[in-house]
């Protein structure tokens, strides 16, 4: 586990010390803004002990976990064709089959277990069958992220064990709660939807109403999460689609500066290892 410890000063003004815990939202291809928050916490020496994502979140934090720092995933977000990352097929419970994730994280990471992350990890999802939350907290992460991200009546659904498994936005989209259960006494929350409700345009397609639905619904189960994360970081993406997988550069940047400001607003004092 990783051992980095600073004081932190807590919304009543006292200093704490213990454990950071970074919660990374949901919000399909503005998920690149979380490589920039994670530029900015590398630059300020936060280093998180804990780590939970939905969706676009559950991916970068996976991969972050799995030992690889901002600058690689950076390189991988731009090198790669994300397109093909799916199967453009019409099956029955949904429009493209999001298999290429799932062995994405596996060619990355080697499909390391969640529980042999360098840091402790949880990725959320939603089963259908029940209605209910899961958290994947170990096993494979490849699978969790795969779920985590089948984005409802967009993705197919992973089927599971007798559960069908969705996108965790639909339930908890900004997971603070997770890293608080791993242990967490201050939590970063990092939400990509801020001014979800509000985008100046309509949608082109049936592709894009269904999303743009979605990732309203999931704009709303981002509040809590809110609530429970001591330091918010909301990027400003509003001019940034969920669909558009093309201006990497300018929402990494768009994270960066937000977390940066976030930071030094706070004033809080850099990393030191114990």
């Amino acid at each position: 586990m990783n051992k980095t410890l600073f004081s932190l000063i807590r919304r009543s003004g006292l200093p704490i010390r213990g454990k950071v815990g970074l919660a990374l939202s949901g919000g399909a291809a503005r998920g690149f803004a979380h490589i920039g928050v994670l530029k900015a916490l590398d630059e300020a020496g936060i280093v998180p002990d804990v780590v939970a994502g939905t969706s676009a979140g559950s991916l970068v934090g996976a991969l972050y976990c799995a030992g690889l720092d901002w600058k690689r995933i950076l390189h991988i977000a731009k090198e790669l064709e994300w397109r093909k990352l799916v199967d453009l097929t019409l099956p029955q419970k949904g429009l493209v089959k999001p298999e290429g994730i799932r062995e994405l994280v596996h060619q990355l990471t080697g499909d390391k277990k969640i529980e042999d992350l360098k840091i402790p990890f949880r990725a959320v999802a939603v089963d259908l069958v029940n209605g209910q939350e899961v958290v994947f907290s170990s096993g494979s992460l490849s699978e969790a992220v795969r779920a985590s991200c089948s984005i409802p009546g967009i993705f197919v659904p992973l089927e599971s064990n007798g559960r069908m498994l969705v996108d965790g936005g639909v339930l908890n989209n900004l997971p603070a709660d997770q890293t608080v259960e791993m242990g967490a006494d201050f939590v970063i929350g990092v939400d990509l939807n801020r001014e979800a409700e509000n985008t100046g345009r309509p949608p082109r397609n049936v592709l894009e109403v269904m999303l743009r639905s979605t990732m309203l619904l999931m704009a709303g189960t981002s509040a809590a999460g809110i609530a429970a994360s001591d330091l918010v970081i909301q990027p400003d993406l509003r001019r940034f689609t969920y669909h558009d997988l093309s201006p990497i550069d300018e929402m990494v940047d768009r994270g960066y500066t937000a977390a940066r400001d976030a930071l030094t607003k706070a004033k809080l004092p850099r990393a030191y290892t114990a």
